[in-house]
């Protein structure tokens, strides 16, 4: 199996990303990873994927050991950071993965930048229309019909998550992961702990969340934001691919993204399986992966 390297690179928009990288051949594949983890979530898969393929999984600023010199609370600084990732790598075109977060990532390149993918990939991820999160009343028992619409409004409500994040209660950490993104099969004792690391060390989850609430490449308003109707304008073949055990990202949510986009979407419903496909199944998902990367596509008109 070929090596997987490890290295920095400072790009046009003033961050510096710390990358994994597995040389190969062929157009690169982008991993572009989700909320709470870095591209640490990505090591078991990138071993999945034939050595031929050259795999490149960076960690988004304020994830993991980039970067977090401008604060960012839009997908849009997150997919230019990335289209500039992909730049300063030198890289032409590239097959795009996001996962989580990482996919509205993904997609808005996507619709911004279309001619610089060449497929992309949606692993359990968030929707076309984005997801505004509800405020909460008595003590955080019941969801009113306020959304959160301010960085500031949800440094409060994550507030208690920030204060065990910042004391390392590993325990509470897990415990948080193990009920809503772990919730089939628990990841090995060596890769939980560089997951929980992962979650500890994000310095942006307020803003990230703002982010996904202001996402909205969908016809309609989300309850926050209108829709930019944008959504049938990714054109490249996208493998839509989710567990129907996820209780991060709901199933219902990648059936909606397919008919948000249209035809040229592949979607594949994983039986028992969770927010993160590669832990559940790790063979499969590897073979969808694998398989649609290998297809000859013709890019819908």
């Amino acid at each position: 199996m070929a090596e997987i390297k490890m290295n920095t690179i400072e790009i046009d928009t003033g961050e510096k990303l710390f990358y994994r990288e597995r040389a190969g051949e062929g157009t690169p594949l982008v991993m572009i990873h989700g909320n709470l983890f870095s591209s640490v979530i990505f090591e078991t898969l990138i071993g999945r994927l034939d050595d031929s393929v050259h795999v490149v999984a960076p960690d988004m600023r304020g994830f993991g050991k980039s970067t977090y010199n401008q604060k960012a609370d839009r997908v849009e600084t997150y997919a230019e950071d990335i289209k500039a990732f992909i730049n300063s790598m030198g890289f032409d075109k590239v097959h795009l993965l996001g996962m989580d977060f990482g996919g509205l990532i993904a997609m808005r390149l996507g619709v911004d930048e279309p001619d610089m993918i060449e497929k992309m990939i949606l692993l359990s991820s968030y929707s076309v229309a984005g997801r505004p999160i509800r405020k909460r009343a008595l003590g955080g028992l019941i969801k009113t019909k306020s959304m959160i619409r301010t960085t500031e409004a949800m440094k409060e409500y994550i507030k208690p998550v920030e204060k065990y994040k910042a004391n390392r209660q590993q325990w509470f950490i897990k415990q948080m992961l193990n009920k809503d993104i772990f919730t089939v099969d628990k990841p090995n004792d060596r890769a939980e702990e560089k997951f929980i690391e992962a979650f500890i060390q994000q310095r942006n989850l307020a803003e990230v969340y703002i982010a996904i609430t202001y996402f909205n490449i969908f016809s309609d308003e989300n309850g926050v934001v209108d829709g930019e109707n944008v959504a049938k304008d990714l054109n490249m073949p996208i493998l839509n691919l989710h567990g129907d055990k996820n209780e991060a990202v709901p199933v219902g949510v990648a059936k909606f993204n397919e008919r948000a986009i249209g035809k040229n979407v592949e979607t594949h419903i994983m039986n028992g399986v969770s927010h993160v496909p590669f832990i559940d199944d790790e063979k499969a998902t590897g073979d969808y992966i694998k398989v649609f990367l290998a297809k000859n596509h013709d890019k819908r008109k």
